[in-house]
Parts: C-alpha cells; structure tokens; sequence
C-alpha cells in the first residue's frame, strides 16, 4: 500500500555523512563562492565566478598584468596573439610581449602593439595614467633604444621620448609615487652609475635619483609602495639590505626618501631569501602588503602568501598552503593567488592527495578569520597559532603549459572590483582550450554558467533495501567550482513527478559528503529506480542516471533488525560472497578489503552468515573507500570478534591514511597482545579502558564502546567491562574507518582473528541497546 507524498516525507529519514579528503584532522573546512549565503561575513565573501570569459590569448607566456580603466595592459614573452577559441597558429596577430585588451569585452586592442625585442616582467602605469612605465630584458622599444625600462603612451604604445633611463640587465619591477620611479631587478648599474638591484630615477626624464640602498644576493623581484609615500617595500632573494640581513632577508621596508632601512615586523617572521627561496610579489593595499612567496631547501621558512601591516609591518595573517604562489591581487574582500598550492590543511582546506593535485588559482578571505591549525608541514609548521585567511569555494582549473619547462600554469593575477585577471602559460581553463589569459567576473557582471561537474553515469546513487517496505538512497555529493552549496532533488521512476525528497547541502571540489534518505511506504518484492539532480544558486543543474532497487521482501536478522533500529551511519555485515567489498547497508560507506584475508569465514551468532578472517600482515585489513568525519562529542563503535588464544590487534579505528598505515588514529577498539579488550583515543601510548578478562579464546564476542564528552564505557557480551568518568576530547575529524588494522603502540596494530558485523553511530548507545543488541543475536535463524 503505498502512503501520501506528504506522510511518506514525515515517516521517511535523511542522513547527511561528510566525507572529506584528508587527513586526522579536526573538520573546519571553510565554504563560500559566488553566492555565499552570508556575503556580509568576513568569512564567506563572494567569489567571482569560475567561468572563464572570452579573453585574447598568446603564444608562450604572460608574467604581468595591470589594468588603467577598462584596459588591461600584458606584459610578458610571446610573439602572436589570437582571439578567443582560436587554435595555435589560428587568426594570429603580431604582438611582441606586450598587448591590451578591453577588460569588459575580452577584444584585443589593435592600436596598442609596441614592438619589443625582449620579454615584459613589469607594466607600471604613471599616478595620471598617462605613462605606463614597463620593465624587462628588452632593448629597444619600436626600434628606439630603450635598455630595460623605457616609459610608453597607453594610448598608442608609443616610446615616451624624454624619460631616458637604462639598466645593464633585468628590470622586473617598477614601483611609482609623485615624481619618482623605483626600478628592482638583476642589475647591477642604471644609467652607468652603480645600483646593485634596485634605483630610483626620474618619472620625467629618467635621470638617475641619489637613492641607493645596497642591496647582496639575490635579484629584486617586486616593489610596493605605502599609499602615502612612507616606504617603500621590496621582495626578493636578496640576503641583505642596507648591511643588515635580519630588516633585509628576502623583504626590506625602506625610507622612500633616503632609502635607509626601518624595522618591519614581517622580516623576522618571514624569511626567504637566496638561491632557493624568495619573495615572489608584493601587492600594495590601502593598509598594508600582500606578499607572496615560494621556498625550497634550507634557505628559507615560508611558503604561501602572508598580509603586513603598512607602518609596524605586523603580520595581519599568513596562507601556509604548501606549494609556491607567485602572485596576489585584492578584488573587494578577497585575495586570489596564482601558484601551485597542493596541501592546504593548515588553514582548513584541501589535503595533499597522492598523486598530487596541484590547484593553480585559489582565492582567500581578505580579513583574518582564524588561527593557523597544527597540520602545517614542513617548514609551515611553525607557524601554527597565527592569524590565517580562510580558503573559499573558487577552483577554476587552469592546464600547465610548457613554454618556459617548468610546468606552471598561472605566473600573474591582477584584479579590479569586478574582474579577477589571471595570466601565464597554460593552456586550457576549465577543459576549454584558452592559452595564457584568463578573465573572471563578479556574478553581477556576467552570466554564471557554471554548474555541478558531475552528471550521468559519474553522479549515481547507491540503493539499498535490507527491510521489506523500505529503500535507503545514497549519495556522493556533487562538486560545482563557484558554489558550495548545492539543492539536491531526489526522484523516483520519473522526473515527472515532483521531486520525492529535497535538501541542500555543502560541498566543493574536494569536499563532498555523502547524502541519504531513507524511502518508506513501499511494496515488497516491487522494483523502483531513483535518480539524483544537483542545482547550483544560479538554476545550472546535472542529473544523474537511474538506479534500481528491488525491496526486500523478508525481515532482516534479529541482530541486523536491532541494529538498524538505532540508525547506525554505518553497518557493514562482512557477509559478501565474493570480491574485495563490504557492503554498507546504510548505503553510505563500504569498506574496500586490502591484503589476502579469508572473506568466508566462519560468521559470529549475530546473524549466521559469514565474516572475514585477517591474518595480522600489515597489508591486510579493510577501510572506507572515501575518508569521512567523526561525531563530535559522541560515539558507539560496535563490533563481532574472534580471536585466538595469544593473538590480538586492532579491531576498528578511525586513522588519517588509507592503503598504508596511518600517522595518527583516533577512537580504537583493540585485542591486547594478552587477549584484554581495550579502547584508545588519539594514538595515547596506555589506553583509556581497557578489560580485565581475556577474550582471546577462540569465541565469538560482541565488543562495544560508547563515548561521550563526560564518560565512556567498554562492553563484551553486552556487559560493561571498564568504564570511565571524566572530560573526553571528541572532535569531529577527518580520516578513513579501518577494520581489522592500523597504527597502535597499545596493541599490534593488525588484528589477527575473525570479524564481522561491525556498526557505527553518532550518538552513544544506552547499555540497554547494546545488550538488546547481544540478546538479539541469540535469536538469529540456522547458520547458511
């Protein structure tokens, strides 16, 4: 008989699982997008979208943007530019390391093509916008010899005659306040007067200013200038300035007008300098600097991108996202970065994946917004506890290229209050081929097109029915690059219908949990299929092909019914009949078995069908397939084990790696090498209950925990066996469950014995369930 819409929604449930990529690690990961829920907060800001605008593209490289109005200015090394969609070698027009384009329509600007004969590092526009003061390896500008800097019309790109400086080698950055322009880079002589990688010349004419700080080690990469003219800020990998290399290690705040050095907070906290390390940009802001950085070796600390405050230099916050960031641009209340971060765990982000995933374009909260956590690695480490960004929801994907071997993608980001602008050597954004320019807008100013990446065959539920009557669907949430949060419609036989179950929920391209809903009302022995539809804020959705589902038509065990009764988020019954999977009959979790164990053994009272036999090698044990979160604040871990006399191991625990063994584990359940039942948090070397009775005896016991901030108790057989009163830390984590072996220095860290029905809940279980629970297994049918 089937029931009403209406009721079949109040007597079905839905469960939502996280299931997040990474490591043991408290769940802190932070959503915003294009359409945050709360743009006001500091901590969610909108985004631009991730769609990648129609943008001219280049033959090899870009390394610098800067916008004057509604024309950005390139700067880097190419030789050709083409439209939009064009193929290489398509539609060409000449443009020598330099062109424009309008920043509204994405056109190239055919009246702005200077002729350069080396690359563009640096486009500076003059306060007036009348000059663009440009740097670089060239030496001559429209056939004029222009060694390095040279000062040209916006308008026409033509060479500004009267400004006549000249360096020996690199200009890479160009800084501009009043009447004088500050030049950084190899150099080594301006003008033919000695200036060992930085000068200051004439805006007018060129000539050469007394200011001269002196400068050992490396080139100057970048310059920033205090809105007032206080300062002037330089990055690079230079080892000292001005004699001192604790005000002048890769950074140096420097009197504008006398060049002397002045103490700056962020020298002694981040220090990047020599042949392996630098300072990579600097932004300017209205309250301070924005830096970005890279490192490798010993020669420097840091990697990310930090704030500082413009007259101490205090550190506002620090991205200790692992991987090297190039540039930063500041687009309302968030900072984009250009790099290749892989590892973004200690500011709450994504993990390091194996192989590695590299994201290229990344965006952060302009304001602090929490501490660094304590999973920073390497040298990053150090710095937990400091103020931190927070990651948002934009992950655009930009391709590699190859022009300059090293396998980057973005080199430049540049931004106004409506565009984000990335340049450098990729190839594609977002699969779409688009070689070296990419333009992003605030959703007000261009349609978001955008949707959930995953559709078809690749966004299917998982349906399960163990009780006659009931359904249970689950699914992996969808990704979309510029929104987390997402509305789920849930369909069932036919999309005609209205949808049987909504929710939304949040994700991103690295966090996606797992969604279920438990379907009721129905006919045993009937089939039904279902199918899932994300749909982003903006009305762009993917739908997923049908699955289906025949409902059971007998009652499940006693034992299995007693389970399910109290709503595990996971039971996994090790009664599979073949291959390397354990089926979850929530439907949310299964387990992938590892090694060689036995899958048919002998199975427990509980339900007489199999269990899996483990051997104790190291490579034998089973685990989820996606990590997931741990309930904060409470739990109960249940399972069957049978263990020889002598033997023990690890029975069931949370740990923070999958198909090796873990750094850390958190909340196990474990046979001592005496045969005692026992339960650890967090990977402590003397446990936190543990039994007094051997239960390595050949015999099938239930072993169970309950946990909750004040108190925890360990059953076998449905008894309490040690028990304990007193304040518990469980957070939420992330990390992947394990049955049968992980790291341990309390037992051996790989079971050798018998396991099966083995169950999770989120809540802790009363001692009455968990013995309801054992008394049921006394009911269960012959054995098959």
């Amino acid at each position: 008989m089937f029931l009403s819409r209406n009721r079949r929604l109040a007597a079905a449930s839905a469960t939502v699982l996280a299931l997040v990529a990474g490591s043991l690690v408290a769940a802190d990961a932070a959503l915003a997008d294009s359409a945050p829920t709360a743009p006001t907060n500091p901590k969610t800001p909108a985004t631009v979208s991730a769609v990648s605008l129609p943008t001219p593209q280049i033959n090899g490289v870009v390394w610098t943007q800067t916008v004057v109005g509604n024309t950005v200015f390139v700067g880097g090394k190419f030789s050709t530019a083409r439209p939009d969609g064009a193929l290489p070698g398509r539609s060409t027009v000449k443009r020598s390391s330099i062109l424009a384009y309008d920043i509204r329509t994405g056109a190239l600007i055919a009246k702005f093509a200077p002729v350069l004969n080396g690359q563009v590092k640096t486009i500076v526009p003059s306060a007036d916008k009348k000059r663009l003061y440009i740097g670089g390896d060239f030496t001559t500008v429209n056939g004029t010899t222009r060694n390095r800097i040279a000062a040209i019309s916006p308008a026409s790109g033509n060479v500004v005659s009267s400004f006549r400086a000249s360096a020996n080698k690199q200009v890479s950055a160009i800084g501009v306040y009043g009447s004088t322009v500050y030049a950084g880079g190899a150099f080594t002589t301006m003008d033919g007067r000695s200036r060992v990688k930085v000068a200051a010349v004439s805006s007018s004419t060129g000539a050469l200013t007394s200011w001269a700080p002196t400068l050992k080690g490396g080139d100057v990469t970048s310059i920033a200038i205090a809105p007032r003219g206080t300062r002037v800020v330089l990055g690079g990998a230079f080892t000292s300035v001005n004699g001192s290399s604790i005000y002048g290690y890769g950074l140096a705040s420097l009197v504008r007008t006398t060049g002397k050095t002045t103490r700056w907070a962020v020298d002694r906290v981040v220090r990047n300098a020599g042949a392996n390390s630098a300072i990579t940009s600097l932004t300017a802001t209205s309250t301070g600097v924005i830096g970005t950085a890279f490192r490798f070796g010993t020669s420097g600390n840091f990697e990310g991108a930090f704030r500082a405050d413009w007259s101490t230099g205090a550190v506002r916050w620090l991205e200790t996202c692992r991987g090297d960031v190039y540039s930063a641009a500041v687009s309302g209340s968030v900072v984009y970065t250009a790099g290749h971060a892989h590892n973004c765990d200690s500011v709450g982000g994504f993990r390091e994946t194996k192989p590695v995933t590299h994201r290229r374009a990344l965006a952060f909260t302009l304001a602090a917004t929490q501490k660094l956590n304590d999973r920073g690695s390497g040298p990053n480490a150090a710095f937990t506890g400091r103020p931190s960004p927070s990651l948002l929801n934009w992950y655009p994907e930009l391709t590699p290229g190859t022009f300059t071997g090293k396998q980057q993608a973005a080199w430049s980001v540049a931004a106004t209050s409506k565009y984000v602008l990335y340049g450098g050597e990729f190839t594609a954004v977002n699969g779409r081929p688009q070689q070296g320019l990419a333009r992003f807008a605030a959703p007000a100013t261009a349609a978001q097109s955008t949707g959930p990446v995953s559709n078809g065959a690749g966004f299917l539920p998982t349906v399960t029915s163990t009780v006659p009557g009931m359904a249970t669907v689950s699914w992996k949430s969808n990704a979309d690059p510029d929104n987390s949060t997402l509305t789920y419609q849930l369909y069932r036989d036919s999309l005609n219908d209205a949808p049987l179950y909504q929710v939304k929920a949040d994700s991103s391209v690295w966090y996606r949990p797992r969604l279920s809903f438990t379907d009721t009302g129905l006919t045993p022995g009937a089939t039904y299929s279902y199918r899932i539809r994300a749909i982003d804020p903006y009305g762009n959705a993917a739908l997923g092909d049908r699955v289906s589902v025949t409902i059971a038509s007998s009652a499940p065990p006693a034992y299995a019914a007693s389970v399910l009764a109290d709503k595990p988020t996971s039971f996994w019954r090790f009664g599979q009949a073949s291959g390397s999977t354990v089926r979850d009959e929530t439907g949310l979790a299964p387990l992938t078995v590892f090694g060689k164990p036995v899958p048919r053994a002998a199975g427990s009272s509980a339900d007489r069908t199999t269990a899996t036999q483990f051997t104790g090698a190291t490579s034998t044990y089973a685990g989820t397939a996606e990590p997931s979160t741990t309930t904060a604040g409470a739990q109960t871990i249940e399972a069957w084990v049978k263990v020889p006399k002598g033997k023990g191991g690890t029975v069931v625990v949370f740990g923070d790696s999958i198909g090796r063994t873990s750094g850390a584990t958190d909340r196990m359940l474990y046979v001592s090498s005496k045969g005692l039942p026992g339960f650890d948090l967090r990977s402590s070397t003397t446990g936190d209950l543990l039994g007094k009775r051997s239960i390595a005896d050949g015999k099938w016991h239930q072993l169970a925990l309950t946990a909750t901030t004040k108190s925890a108790q360990l059953f076998v057989d449905g008894k309490v066996v040690a028990s304990r009163t007193a304040a518990i830390s469980l957070p939420s984590r992330w990390g992947y469950w394990r049955v049968a072996g992980d790291r341990s220095t309390i037992a051996k860290p790989y079971l050798t014995g018998t396991v099966d029905d083995v169950s999770l809940y989120p809540r802790a279980l009363s001692s009455s369930r968990i013995a309801a629970h054992f008394t049921a297994s006394k009911k269960a049918p012959a054995s098959k």
